[in-house]
This record gives C-alpha cells, structure tokens and sequence, in this order.
C-alpha cells in the first residue's frame, strides 16, 4: 500500500529490541523502510519528559511535523490525540487493514482482525464490528 515509509531511529530501536517480536525486527531489513533522524531531538526529549508518551511516539509525531507527512502511522490512543491535536493526519493498523481490503488487496478483513487480536492487539468490540460492517463483512 505504501511505497515509502519513514521512521525516527527511535522506533527502529524499539523494533530491534529484544523483546520485539520477529516479523517487527524483519521491518528494518525492507527497502521501502527508511530510518531518519528526528532533526530537533531537543523538542523530542522536552515532549517525553512532559507526557506519559513513549520516546518512539514523540519522536514519530516531531519527525511526521518536521516532514510534514502525508500519513502517521500511531495506535497508542494517547498519542493518536497528541497527533491530531498538532494537526497531523493519523490512521492506525485497523485503518490501514480496511483500506488493503477496500484496495484489494487482502480477501478479507475479518481474519486479519482476529489474528492482530490473537498476536496481542487490542481492538475493541465496538471497533471491531464498526470495521467489519465498513468492510462489508
């Protein structure tokens, strides 16, 4: 879906971590992945010390402000509201799964779903049937 995807250093280190699951750590090794460096790593640490945010999310939402990025990619709910306070666009795995389906891409939305769910993501009930009836399912 999408041909470029720019992430901070920050989240690569946190996809490289031990405790990331395989296929997070793969991610680094694809072309279409780029890692860059947030330009203003003061306004990043300022932004961390002052939210209960993760580093890799502030660095994310500076670096997407600093690129002035089409897309950000963020799930945390606390810090989707950051991003769309600071004007950003944002859209989360669940989006980006209804829009492969919507694309053709994928058959169906629903395992998809279930097996985010069964690998540890949390989608609410509510949240769930909302995309599913969006996907026609």
């Amino acid at each position: 879906m999408y041909e470029h995807v720019i992430i901070p250093n920050e989240v690569a280190n946190e996809l490289a971590a031990a405790y990331a699951p395989l296929a997070a750590t793969l991610l680094l090794h694809q072309d279409w992945i780029e890692i860059r460096s947030v330009s203003n790593q003061h306004k990043v640490l300022n932004l961390f010390k002052i939210t209960k945010l993760d580093l890799g999310e502030y660095a994310a939402i500076t670096l997407a402000q600093e690129l002035q990025a089409d897309r950000l990619l963020l799930d945390d709910l606390a810090a989707r509201k950051e991003a769309q306070r600071r004007g950003l666009p944002v859209i989360g795995t669940v989006g980006i799964v209804l829009i492969a389906k919507q694309l053709k891409l994928i058959p169906n939305i629903k395992q998809v779903l279930d097996d985010l769910i069964a690998n540890g993501t949390r989608i609410s009930q509510q949240l769930y049937q909302q995309i599913l009836t969006a996907a026609g399912e």
